[in-house]
């Protein structure tokens, strides 16, 4: 899929404009429909309405449909309130970074969209309506009056839905549950990812030697994602080959480095913008391309939970359950390859990506340090690191036993009890037999655990 149709896909998706403004239409288009319809068949002349058609003279009307205006913009106004506040409230006791969700949370749009639609229907639907003083006969729209009498009673329906949604979206596993599935449906997009033919791993020797041309970044901000199949399309027809200096989440400084192509006898002016336009940089980094991101806002919730003003090491170590989650994904996934060749063989766009245990650290390494002093909380991350590793491939394993290692020196350095420090060395245990080059994959004699998870363990590390 082209990046900028991503790009704004994900604006859309994270906006609460979207959905409000394209329920806002749809029932602008009802109100006409249903209006006209009324005045074809003129049920406000008969008197053997059916029953589930609301009956009345104008005043009655426009008595209706002034309630249902006036109660559901005031309506409108604490439900946009009480968003705002959760908003607030996430962003000073977890992170800024899972603003997004609420933001893109479906719930709160399709709610908030409801009743402003439904006070402008009530508004359109109220201009037609006619005293016999106004017109020859006068007009009372019954369909249309009955049809903003269910949309009321939707809202209502809707209404209740959004208090018990606003009370559990503001719950740390709910912050935390959204954030991990973002991260994970983000994994499962980019990992592999498709552009272009995949090739081996490159040595940088498999770039060409000859001079190049550096294509420079023209504004700053955060590199959100790179047009690869533009870019491949691009290198592809001109016979270039592109390698691509920056990684999603980057921050670009203007005159940076956003590319390098090759040959440099093929890149005049106009090629420079077309390899240029494939870079999407903007304010904030997103989760379109982005994956340490993903990971990192759960770090951060962990971190902020660890702080001394909230002091909460129970929503730390729930973090580090999801992060596990994430980290098992990742290990057990193919990494992209970093070249895409054409259909001569030739290397056409060079990509670079983090490394896992680069991303490994962005999990856990603030977490470590700020989360020394509890012993339950380092017992709990040296001991899931040993479940990840268990988990993971053996050649992805090396940054889960120097994280443990890690912890095991920071309780030593900052736990005064000596009970704790053992709790935690005990935990971290499992990286004395994986140091063994005959230890068993599994690990699952380093620490106590049931014998079903024992046996889950194998299973998994078997795969």
């Amino acid at each position: 899929m082209d990046a900028r149709v991503g790009s704004w896909r994900l604006v859309l998706r994270e906006s609460f404009w979207f959905i409000p403004a394209v329920t806002t239409l749809l029932v602008v288009a009802l109100a006409v429909v249903l209006v006209r319809l009324d005045r074809t068949l003129r049920f406000d002349q008969r008197s053997d309405l059916p029953w589930w058609l609301f009956g009345g003279g104008p005043e009655g009307i426009r008595a209706v449909l002034s309630t249902i205006a006036g109660t559901t913009i005031t309506v409108t106004g604490v439900v946009f309130s009480i968003t705002i506040v959760a908003l607030q409230l996430a962003s000073s006791q977890f992170s800024p970074l899972v603003l997004r969700t609420f933001r893109a949370d479906r719930g709160n749009q399709i709610v908030l969209g409801f009743f402003i639609a439904t006070f402008t229907y009530s508004l359109l639907v109220l201009r037609s309506v006619l005293s016999p003083e106004q017109g020859s006969e006068g007009f009372v729209p019954v369909i249309a009056t009955t049809g903003a009498i269910a949309l009321a009673l939707v809202s209502v329906t809707l209404l209740i839905y959004f208090i018990h949604h606003a009370a559990r979206s503001i719950q740390a596993s709910t912050i935390i549950e959204r954030a991990s599935n973002d991260t994970l449906a983000l994994i499962r997009h980019l990992f592999p990812e498709d552009i272009g033919e995949p090739g081996e791993s490159y040595p940088s020797s498999a770039l060409p030697r000859s001079s190049a041309t550096v294509i420079v970044a023209e504004i700053g901000g955060y590199f959100q994602a790179v047009d690869g199949d533009t870019l491949f399309d691009l290198s592809e027809e001109q016979t270039l080959t592109v390698h691509v200096e920056r990684i999603p989440g980057d921050y670009v400084l203007p005159g940076s480095v956003l590319a390098t192509v090759w040959p440099k006898t093929s890149v005049d002016q106009e090629m420079e913008e077309k390899v240029r336009s494939a870079f999407l940089i903007g304010p904030e980094r997103t989760l379109q391309s982005d994956v340490e991101l993903g990971i990192r806002q759960i770090s951060d919730i962990a971190i902020k939970a660890l702080s001394p003003g909230i002091n909460d090491p129970t929503t730390a170590m729930l973090c580090i359950d999801r992060l596990s989650e994430a980290l098992v994904q990742l290990g057990r996934r193919q990494r992209p390859s970093h070249v895409r060749t054409g259909g001569d063989g030739d290397v056409r766009v060079a990509l670079i990506g983090p490394s896992f245990a680069h991303l490994v650290d962005v999990a856990f390494s603030q977490i470590r340090q700020y989360g020394a002093r509890d012993a339950t909380l380092g017992a709990h991350l040296a001991a899931t690191l040993g479940r990840i590793a268990a988990m993971v491939p053996p050649g992805r394993r090396e940054p889960f036993v120097r994280h443990a290692h890690l912890m095991v020196e920071s309780a030593r350095a900052e736990l005064s009890s000596g009970s704790d420090v053992v709790r935690v060395e005990h935990a971290a245990a499992w990286t004395h037999q994986v140091d063994k080059p005959d230890a068993d994959p599994s690990f699952s004699g380093a620490y106590s655990r049931p014998s079903s998870d024992a046996t889950l363990l194998e299973h998994e590390a078997s795969r």
